[in-house]
């Protein structure tokens, strides 16, 4: 997939806007200076593409018109609730001997129902971007800001659907999940569609009775720009995302015994000792 969004405006946008956002290092989905890697010299760079869709590669990209937030507090809390979104809230706390009380489990967002001026009600949002394979990403973005088109020698890479869901995102819904579910709340994972469809299968099941509530967004190319597009919503039950985000399947023990045998005869064997 190649780079397609550059501090926020896709790569074949030249307007005044998108120059302005490239040459201050703005992050238009959040309204502020970029700060990816690096607050003084940030990576930019929002998303790869293949040409129709785009998966992210930044968590704030998914923050586009506050629509996951919409679309989390519309399930959770019903239509025309009025919410506040509180980012960062640690969920966990840890006292250790001879040391003061600290928290951990920071969740990305709790969205908070908000009635006569008081919180009557929250909800959970994890946001997964894709982690990526191949080579750094900050030369082929200077290369970009400086000629204004991408060196697409130096542009392609891989996103890294399997790590970022089985070894970033799993142990995160590990951590945070059952805390909401013993509590009896909503969470919800937000991804893109193309992370989602490189996800193991697992039952769905209904909205009432789902514990993992996935927002899948299409970033979908729109003339020079991509667009968050409208959520798939899937509910799903903790017990079946556990199951399917394990580092493959178990083989039967006669196999591993094969394999060990196998080993054993080979003409390189491995070191035998004795008890």
């Amino acid at each position: 997939m190649l780079i397609s969004e550059i501090f926020g405006f896709g790569v074949d946008n030249q307007s005044p806007e998108a120059r302005s956002s490239r040459s201050q290092k703005r992050c238009p989905f959040r309204s502020t200076a970029c700060t990816k890697a690096s607050k003084s010299d940030p990576i930019g760079i929002c998303s790869l593409s293949d040409g129709n869709e785009a998966a992210s590669l930044c968590p704030v990209r998914f923050l586009e018109g506050g629509k996951v937030f919409r679309d989390a507090a519309h399930i959770a809390f019903g239509e025309g609730a009025e919410i506040a979104v509180f980012p960062e809230i640690r969920i966990l706390k840890v006292v250790q001997e001879g040391q003061k009380t600290r928290k951990i489990g920071k969740v990305d967002f709790l969205i908070g129902k908000i009635e006569s001026d008081r919180v009557a009600d929250f909800a959970a949002i994890e946001v997964q971007a894709v982690y990526f394979s191949g080579g750094e990403t900050r030369s082929p973005m200077k290369h970009y800001l400086q000629h204004g088109t991408l060196d697409i020698a130096n542009s392609d890479r891989r996103p890294d659907f399997r790590s970022s869901a089985q070894k970033r995102l799993a142990p995160q819904l590990q951590l945070k999940v059952p805390v909401f579910r013993r509590w009896g709340k909503k969470f919800f994972v937000v991804v893109d569609s193309h992370f989602f469809a490189s996800l193991p299968s697992f039952k769905s099941t209904t909205a009432s009775n789902s514990e993992v509530t996935w927002l899948s967004y299409p970033i979908a190319k729109s003339g020079d720009d991509y667009t968050l597009g409208a959520a798939n919503v899937v509910y799903s039950e903790w017990d079946e995302i556990q199951t399917s985000l394990r580092e493959g399947t178990p083989p039967e023990p006669a196999d591993i015994i094969l394999e060990l045998q196998t080993k054993l005869d080979s003409k390189k064997p491995p070191l035998r000792i004795k008890s």
